[in-house]
């Protein structure tokens, strides 16, 4: 019977430290998992936001250089080309003036221009046409261009897939490992619990056999088969009664 306790309370500590440590592992590793995220997607906008810099310095540029606001346009699309992020600028009106890019998939379209700010850059997250799992980044602003006063939409837009695929191999990666540490934890406790549970039952022992010794008894002490103290029957002061 108190073998059968024994191996239930050390269940009963093996599942609370495995419990503890599976809270813990999934704090740690959704905090991390959502700093991460951040840190890459805010990454990404200020890089949108540094190529809209870029592309206001040389819009001045051109056009204090004498060329019409088309020909500026075209000029600054061309010296910003790359192929992972996609310019557009268009006039005041919702007119393309100008484009850059060799990916396809960043093809965009302009929002209704009222909405568009004259401040900061509008941040905006949009579906591909052609793969809705695909999603591009978009900073949009109007601009005005001293000292003429030229005002242009500026549209910078980044794939995003890259970034998905970072943080989705990342949560693999998690989906992985949480469930083989709690394994291995499971086990660790498991053992840690019965060290633990022994090493007070042979305290108990020891204390019940300096206690029999006291008082007389000569009866050995019971041990079980796998080392566990079971207590004897006959106690020490039923053994003093007899006397």
């Amino acid at each position: 019977m108190t073998l059968l306790r024994l191996e239930t309370l050390r269940a009963r500590l093996t599942a609370w430290y495995v419990a503890a440590l599976a809270v813990m592992i999934l704090v740690v590793g959704g905090l991390i998992y959502v700093l991460l995220a951040r840190a890459l997607y805010s990454r990404i906008d200020e890089g949108l936001q540094g190529v809209m810099l870029i592309a206001m310095t040389s819009l001045a540029n051109d056009l204090a250089e004498g060329q019409d606001t088309e020909d500026a346009a075209r000029s600054t699309a061309a010296e910003l080309a790359s192929p992972q992020q996609r310019l557009a600028i268009y006039d005041t009106a919702g007119r393309l003036l100008a484009e850059a890019g060799d990916d396809d998939r960043l093809a965009f379209s302009l929002p209704d221009v009222s909405t568009i700010p004259s401040g900061d850059a509008l941040l905006l997250t949009v579906a591909e046409a052609s793969d809705g799992d695909d999603r591009h980044r978009l900073a949009i602003r109007r601009v005005s261009i001293p000292p003429s006063g030229t005002v242009y939409i500026v549209v910078v837009g980044s794939d995003l897939e890259p970034t998905d695929d970072e943080l989705q191999s990342l949560r693999e990666i998690l989906a992985y490992v949480v469930p083989i540490a709690l394994v291995i934890a499971g086990l660790g406790g498991w053992v840690l619990a019965r060290q633990s549970l022994s090493s007070r039952w042979r305290s108990a022992r020891e204390e019940s056999a300096r206690r029999m010794s006291a008082c007389g008894c000569r009866s050995p002490i019971p041990v079980t088969s796998s080392g566990v103290w079971r207590r004897p029957s006959t106690s020490c002061s039923a053994v003093s009664k007899r006397r």
